[in-house]
């Protein structure tokens, strides 16, 4: 009688590096003054310029994290 063949385990699941949280802003290029905050609870992401108080939110999605990072 022979053992019998444990299956395999699953491959580990990757983790995603985390988002930078400040840019330098498009509009007035000021370096670093883009600050981005994400409300979970809502799923609405905002990226603000502290200098030319400039916005953008729009709601999460799966992608929509992304988005939000690639739109500044």
């Amino acid at each position: 009688m022979g053992k019998r063949k444990s299956s395999a385990k699953p491959p580990p699941r990757k983790r995603m590096d985390k988002l930078d949280t400040v840019f330098s802003c498009p509009f007035c290029n000021h370096g670093t003054s883009v600050e981005c905050r994400i409300d979970m609870k809502n799923l609405i992401g905002e990226a603000v310029c502290g200098i030319c108080q400039e916005s953008f939110s729009m709601t999460i999605t799966g992608s929509g994290l992304l988005a939000l990072h690639l739109s500044l």
